[in-house]
């Protein structure tokens, strides 16, 4: 048949082939998809017999064969310029045109797996049993995919809120240790507070305690004086707590208060001892009487007269 004779159908596989878009011109213009198109609706330009002369295919099968092989073999991706992994499809038309006229089994009635005489499967080639395998493989590997996909995501959030939970951990903690330290405060301060309150009423009730002279340290007694010593100092310190207490000093500010009045306190005592003592000041350190006289006991450390 002259290829000037249109054929019938060959206009809607021509429309098919176009909507690809891999084709440089318009496909009923390239001879070698007319003839692959022409032979395949059982028109078939060249003398050899073939098996669609017998079982000449439609449109509709044109349209199933073309859309299952193009994409199952990753056709627009083979075909693309910038594809450069293996099996590159660089003639579209040449790939297209036997992509329409193979026939994959020995039966001519065979259409992908399906027999055009009587609508069965075929049990030579069994491309539908095949594909039916493959869609399942396909199918159960996505599952997993996705199940796979879905348990990162979960395994992410369970660490997430681990993360979470361990800070929120870490902040109860720290503010329970503040609450602990601001609670010690409290009740350090309550108790200076108490303990003031105490002296001052046990002061106005007794004020003779008040004037009371603290006896002096026996002499001799190195540890009951150094005992008494840091009685008195405590008792100073504690007095000026309360004191700077009630005043309203708390923290930092009322410790550096207390230490600047300890200094000043041990400084008066200092400066007081010393004035009292005039003779001890008056007398070198180390001297002692001369020649073989006794010296009186209620003159120690003084030098005889004339000596």
């Amino acid at each position: 048949m002259s290829e000037l004779v249109p054929v019938a159908g060959e206009d809607e596989v021509y429309r098919l082939l176009d909507s690809l878009r891999i084709l440089d011109a318009p496909a009923s213009r390239i001879k070698i998809l007319r003839r692959a198109v022409r032979a395949y609706l059982g028109h078939n330009p060249d003398t050899r017999t073939t098996a669609f002369d017998m079982y000449p295919r439609t449109p509709a099968h044109a349209a199933t064969r073309i859309n299952w092989k193009w994409h199952i073999t990753n056709g627009p991706d083979r075909a693309h310029p910038e594809y450069d992994g293996p099996d590159r499809i660089l003639r579209p038309a040449g790939y297209l045109a036997t992509l329409l006229i193979e026939q994959e089994c020995d039966l001519p009635q065979c259409e992908m797996g399906v027999h055009l005489d009587s609508g069965e499967e075929c049990r030579l080639c069994r491309y539908r049993e095949v594909e039916r395998i493959g869609l399942a493989e396909s199918k159960r590997l996505d599952a997993e995919h996705r199940a796979l996909l879905q348990q990162q995501r979960d395994g992410a959030a369970v660490d997430r809120r681990s993360a979470i939970d361990a800070l929120y951990d870490e902040a109860v903690a720290a503010n329970a240790a503040y609450d602990r330290i601001r609670a010690a405060r409290v009740a350090a301060a309550a108790e200076a507070d108490e303990m003031a309150r105490l002296r001052e009423r046990l002061a106005q009730d007794h004020p003779e305690l008040a004037a009371a002279r603290i006896p002096r340290p026996r002499e001799g007694e190195a540890g009951y004086v150094s005992a008494g010593r840091r009685g008195r100092r405590a008792l100073e310190e504690e007095t000026a707590r309360a004191a700077l207490v009630r005043e309203g000093l708390r923290g930092t500010a009322l410790d550096d208060a207390i230490r600047s009045h300890m200094a000043a306190w041990r400084a008066d005592r200092r400066q007081g001892a010393h004035a009292a003592d005039p003779a001890a000041r008056a007398v070198p350190v180390g001297a002692w009487p001369k020649g073989g006289h006794q010296q009186p006991e209620e003159a120690p450390f003084q030098p005889l007269g004339g000596l």
